[in-house]
């Protein structure tokens, strides 16, 4: 009998993981274990994300933090596909449509491969002509090898959205599991070994080696290859969604791209270990919105107008708590942890406090994107309005608030275009008859709420 199944979605996501190792495959496919794996690895991520800076002088760690933005941005370059994946298939599977869903599950696989060898094709020459025109802080062969391992990575996560969206959260864990040990191991491993370069050749050589992996298990079928207009129908349906997730991307690395214009290279770096801070506090909880919005997605689409409004308000706003105690926490020893851990960046501190202020609404955001993109009516509002009005708003308030107060400033604009973007995502939200008005605006309050204990926790402290 065959070992790979004919299907992908139905016959495949709930498919015991690799036969060749069976005790292996038995105790991973225990809940308790790939439930309990996920967030120590997500965890592991961010110490090595918090570690990266000891091996590097705030110099390179300066250059680093831009050089990786390429990395992060290239993940997410499916022009749409993994939100396409997200939005279709969980409404096909709550009404039954098992054929559709896999339909879509295969094209969708096949149009990732598409946009994967388009983007290889254009990004290369990009790099060298802005390198050449003197517009890019650093090496371009380095930033095609970041590149070109986010976009590796990109690939091996098709399957793993197919999961994702089937509400398989065993594959899908196992699947984040595999692929975050990389940033665990393979990040830090290539660093140490051959420095910056090193660390992006060792992430290129794991995401392609668990592309033809993952692919080999769920391989996308020829007769189920989309048409060149089927393809560009789907690039045109996605592209509002891709509009959102990589404005996304590039507004929670925005401040450190805009900083680099405006701080001088020689101090750039301890703005630079801040802005890891608070991009990996801001990706670490976000991520874990992979294992709660497929579900309300389906909720919504079986109960339709607010049927999931109440538990869209308790659930965030329990996130938004809890985010707040953890930030007032970390805002109290952030002196004491710097200074013990990372002497060389202790000028970091003040921007460090202020920069958390602005992680409960991020995260906040981080977990309402699916979740509108999924399910709103209008998702290009969210790719075309609102992340790009938030990202000029983060610009605006770092050239502004930088000219007054210096990094210190520079740092709070985060928070300053945070709140607003939150506000617009609830709005949206509303609209859209998701969430109730009353949910929306109480949601609001408690983020301002939080942001504002937070402002006035790094006074006390002495920011």
């Amino acid at each position: 009998m065959s070992t790979t199944p004919p299907g992908v979605l139905m016959s495949d996501v709930r498919a015991a993981p690799a036969a060749a190792w069976p005790r292996l495959a038995a105790v991973l496919s225990r809940p308790a274990v790939f439930g309990g794996l996920m967030p120590v690895v997500t965890i592991g991520n961010a110490l090595v994300g918090m570690a990266l800076p000891k091996l590097m002088t705030p110099y390179a760690f300066g250059t680093y933090s831009l050089v990786v933005t390429l990395f992060q941005y290239g993940l997410i370059f499916d022009v749409g596909a993994s939100q396409l994946i997200d939005r279709t298939i969980p409404a096909h599977l709550g009404r039954g449509e098992t054929a559709a869903a896999e339909r879509v599950g295969q094209q969708l696989l096949w149009l990732r491969l598409f946009v994967a060898a388009a983007t290889l094709a254009v990004i290369a020459p990009t790099l060298f002509a802005l390198a050449t025109l003197g517009v890019l802080p650093f090496r371009p062969g380095l930033g095609l090898l970041s590149a070109f391992a986010g976009i590796a990575y990109m690939v091996a996560l098709g399957p793993a959205c197919i999961y994702r969206a089937n509400s398989a959260r065993r594959n899908y864990a196992l699947s984040c599991i595999a692929l975050s040990v990389g940033l665990v191991v393979a990040r830090p491993g290539g660093l140490l070994a051959g420095g910056m370069a090193g660390c992006f050749a060792a992430l290129a050589v794991w995401y392609v080696g668990f592309a033809v992996l993952f692919h080999g298990r769920m391989p996308p079928r020829a007769a189920l290859r989309p048409s060149a207009r089927q393809s560009g129908a789907m690039l045109a349906r996605g592209l509002p969604f891709f509009a959102t997730s990589f404005i996304w991307a590039f507004y929670v690395t925005g401040n450190r791209w805009f900083a680099s214009s405006l701080i001088p290279r020689a101090s750039f770096g301890e703005f630079a270990f801040a802005a890891n801070i608070f991009s990996l506090l801001v990706g670490a909880a976000g991520a874990f919105s992979a294992f709660w919005y497929p579900r309300l997605s389906e909720s919504i689409a079986r109960g339709g107008a607010y049927a999931a409004s109440d538990r869209l308000w308790r659930d965030c706003g329990r996130l938004v708590g809890a985010m707040g105690l953890l930030m007032a926490v970390g805002i109290g020893l952030a002196g004491l942890l710097i200074a013990l851990i990372y002497p060389h960046y202790r000028l970091g501190v003040p921007t460090a406090r202020i920069m958390l202020v602005g992680v409960p609404p991020l995260v906040l955001a981080a977990w309402l994107m699916p979740v509108s993109l999924s399910n709103g009516h209008k998702p290009w509002i969210d790719g075309l309005v609102v992340f790009p009005a938030a990202t000029v708003l983060l610009g605006f308030a770092e050239h502004w608030l930088f000219a007054r107060y210096g990094s210190a400033g520079a740092a709070a604009a985060s928070t300053v275009s945070a709140l607003p973007l939150v506000a617009m995502q609830l709005g949206v939200l509303a609209h859209a008859r998701i969430l109730r008005p009353g949910h929306a605006a109480a949601l609001l309050a408690v983020t301002v709420a939080a942001s504002a204990g937070l402002g006035i926790l790094v006074l006390l402290v002495g920011a």
